[in-house]
């Protein structure tokens, strides 16, 4: 134990570092398989006794050794290595012990590294390294071909996490008044109650300063909203005692919370692992920004309703906190709210008129004011904002007897007048075309009076090629937006393509054009502004000319963004949009797929990979899905000659060989199964796949000792491998092992897959080992209610 902080190890520690342990052991033990042990009790004569007593245990009949894990007289477990050829002289088993003391030693050492010695929590730059650890995992998951199967072996959980930042806005104040020792007992007080507030597996860190962090892997947006919400209200309840004043301090803590890759834009997705990891914490610690006591804020709720007006300008605008970091876009409209209108605190606030946003930067944006409901009562700083929703119109300007107002650059209609227009004249006209026009972001050495020249030249341009029946309106500062009564989507793409050719002597990087036409697919006329967003998202991703119409493409790319934002019945819908569009796209018909496995409908699924397969009968994803849902259906001839058919297609595709080693196993045709695992083992990334279904397999075949190296080596190569971790505690249960260790793995697995009973069921057994009998009853319920 180390005499200035107390920090001493636990059999927890053991399983938590165990890659490091078994690198340290290595360095002084040739061994070719290990495994560790948590026996309940060493009593007895024999081996028992000599590791109770301190000294390792060699079986050189057996090629094992046998070395006891202690740490000042207390023995956490044992080290078992198998595959070792020494000579057993008399001094051997004490020299290794030694070594072994020495290993713990420095595992000891490197927690200590990354434990912050005041409160017993991880260390900041601990806490970087594991979310940087798990963000380039999740990379893998995300990036990698893999991505486009319905399943891959090993990888069923989503690549993603949760993160909280939870601040203490109170402790300057607290230090100043009552001193810096106060200040470490608060700190240390909120950290106490932070550790009995998360679940198992996730890490809790002492950040810059006096805030804290929660990292949570496997969790999805609903488990971290849940969480961030039940740390705001337990920290909530504690109370600082302060023995010199001779009263109690509430904690103020104020809880923010984020969510990979959720809130993460696309963009963000391909930068760098470090640049991600410190992009994912400054949203945390952003969204605890606009918290209150009590109740935790998400980063996504940032853009909806935690703007607020910051400073009053010239010409009828604006400017707000809302920028880019936040998800802000030009285009958008916010309703206004002032809570400085007379009443009482529980007042509601009050409507005071709408904006848009025109210029949106990294942190702030410029809006222009839309409508007051009042024209004496203005917009003042501090108004809070709230992003309206399409059906949420303010009275047109029309009806107000108002003449349309123009932008005094361009000579269109502001957005406001633009939207009017529209509304009044879309429902007579049979057909039109919606067209968002937008401007290259600005390079360098672009001045805004350049940027500005440049809009006026395209405005004019598009003035004259659109005719005189065109509305045009000033969409944003780089952006513009037109009506087109009468014209198709063809007409309107010939009509951009015109104006790109009379710009290309003006500017060196043409404007990308969206255009939505109408009548299209099921949508409606309201819906033309959304759809011209999608196509000039679709636009800005293509070369010159950058012309998009809202096609199959398009709404595939839309499907793809609500897909990774784990909106997967939105997806489908979008998806199904696609095929409307063109029922052969096969990338959209894969993905439709997918989603609708996801939700239980596999039969459906099915239809629509068996579609992309008789369309390309080389497609190796779409057979692989088509596969993987005929298994899950307990189609097992039918998935065993798809599996096959891939494996025609690709003899090294590692997945497939998985997948017919289960379906051997499951026929009992064990030596079959062992064939296609080690086959799939032997290809390049198959071996840390393939150690769980290994596992599995010696489990079947009355073999523990075997799957437990494979279940130390499957979770060694993915920690949130949510199967290997209930196989081992089931494993330590058999066994009469340490029941706390299997409680441990239980909960992790429980936690990462919270709909599998068995997992629920695993932790109950654990549980009552330890006389936990109303804890295990309430993992009972928890397995019967999934």
């Amino acid at each position: 134990m180390l005499p200035d902080t107390g920090l001493t190890l636990s059999r927890r520690d053991l399983i938590s570092f165990e890659d490091i342990l078994r690198e340290e052991i290595a360095s002084y033990l040739s061994f070719t398989s290990y495994s560790l042990f948590f026996p309940r009790s060493v009593d007895g004569a024999g081996t028992w006794a000599d590791l109770r007593e301190g000294r390792a245990v060699i079986l050189p009949e057996e090629g094992k050794a046998l070395l006891p894990l202690a740490l000042h007289g207390q023995l956490l477990g044992v080290f078992a290595a198998r595959g070792v050829e020494v000579d057993p002289t008399p001094s051997l088993p004490t020299y290794l012990a030694a070594m072994a003391w020495k290993s713990m030693e420095k595992l000891l050492l490197y927690k200590a590294a990354m434990t912050d010695p005041l409160t017993g929590l991880a260390t900041a730059p601990h806490f970087l390294r594991v979310v940087s650890g798990d963000i380039a995992g999740a990379q893998d998951g995300l990036m990698s071909p893999a991505g486009d199967c319905l399943a891959a072996p090993g990888t069923e959980g989503a690549s993603s996490f949760g993160l909280v930042h939870i601040a203490l806005p109170s402790m300057p104040e607290w230090q100043d008044r009552y001193g810096y020792t106060f200040g470490d007992r608060a700190l240390c007080s909120a950290a106490a109650a932070l550790r009995d507030l998360l679940p198992e597996q996730a890490v809790a860190a002492r950040l810059d300063g006096d805030a804290l962090g929660v990292f949570w892997p496997g969790a999805t947006p609903v488990d971290c909203r849940e969480l961030a919400d039940h740390i705001a209200s337990g920290l909530q309840t504690v109370a600082v005692p302060d023995i010199m004043l001779g009263m109690e301090m509430a904690l103020d803590a104020t809880v923010g919370l984020t969510h990979y890759p959720t809130d993460m834009p696309a963009r963000t997705l391909r930068q760098s692992v470090r640049e991600q990891a410190g992009a994912v914490l400054a949203k945390a610690a952003r969204a605890a920004g606009y918290a209150t006591h009590g109740a935790a804020f998400s980063f996504g709720q940032i853009v909806q309703e935690g703007g607020t007006v910051t400073e009053i300008l010239p010409l009828n605008r604006i400017t707000v906190s809302l920028g880019r970091t936040v998800g802000a876009a030009e285009g958008q409209r916010y309703l206004v709210w002032s809570d400085d209108h007379g009443g009482g605190p529980d007042t509601p606030p009050m409507y005071k008129g709408e904006i848009v946003l025109m210029e949106v930067r990294a942190t702030t944006s410029t809006a222009d004011v839309l409508y007051l409901a009042d024209t004496s009562w203005t917009i003042t700083p501090g108004d809070r904002l709230s992003l309206a929703q399409q059906s949420e119109e303010a009275p047109a300007s029309g009806a107000r007897g108002d003449a349309p107002r123009r932008d005094l650059l361009t000579g269109l209609l502001l957005y406001r007048d633009f939207l009017d227009h529209f509304a009044q004249e879309r429902d007579a006209c049979d057909s039109f075309s919606m067209v968002l026009a937008r401007l290259p972001d600005a390079g360098e050495n672009d001045t805004p009076v350049q940027t500005e020249m440049h809009l006026r030249d395209v405005s004019a341009i598009c003035s004259d090629l659109f005719g005189d029946s065109a509305v045009g309106g000033r969409f944003s500062i780089g952006s513009l937006i037109w009506f087109l009564p009468g014209c198709t989507g063809d007409d309107a793409t010939d009509l951009c393509a015109a104006v790109q050719r009379r710009l290309e002597p003006v500017l060196t990087t043409p404007p990308a054009f969206g255009i939505a036409p109408f009548p299209h697919l099921g949508f409606s006329r309201a819906d033309a502004l959304d759809n011209a967003r999608k196509a000039l998202a679709y636009a800005q991703m293509l070369p010159a000319p950058r012309i998009g119409v809202l096609d199959s493409v398009a709404l595939n790319i839309s499907a793809d963004r609500l897909f990774a934002q784990g909106r997967i019945y939105d997806a489908i819908e979008e998806y199904q949009l696609s095929l409307l569009a063109d029922e052969g796209n096969t990338v959209a018909r894969n993905s439709l797929g997918i989603c609708l496995a996801r939700t239980g409908q596999l039969s459906k699924a099915k239809q629509h990979f068996q579609t992309v397969i008789d369309r390309d009968s080389g497609n190796l994803f779409a057979r692989y899905n088509h596969a993987f849902a005929c298994q899950k259906m307990a189609q097992y001839d039918n998935a065993r000659a798809a599996y096959n058919d891939c494996l025609a297609i690709d003899p090294d595709h590692v997945f497939s060989l998985i997948r017919l080693g289960e379906l051997a196993q499951r026929d009992g045709d064990f030596d079959a199964a062992r064939g296609y695992y080690t086959r799939a083992a032997a290809i390049s990334g198959g071996e840390k796949l393939t150690h769980r279904f290994l596992a599995r397999l010696a489990l079947a075949q009355k073999n523990p000792d075997e799957a437990r190296e494979h279940l130390h080596q499957a979770i060694l190569h993915d920690p949130k491998d949510a199967v290997s971790l209930h196989l081992m505690a089931k494993l330590y249960l058999d066994n009469g092992e340490d029941p706390h260790i299997a409680e441990v793995l239980a909960r992790q697995s429980a936690a990462l897959a919270p709909r599998q009973p068995q997992f629920w069921k695993e932790l109950a057994r654990a549980l009552t080992a330890q006389g936990k009998a109303e804890d295990a009853h309430n993992a009972l319920v928890r397995a019967e209610s999934v």
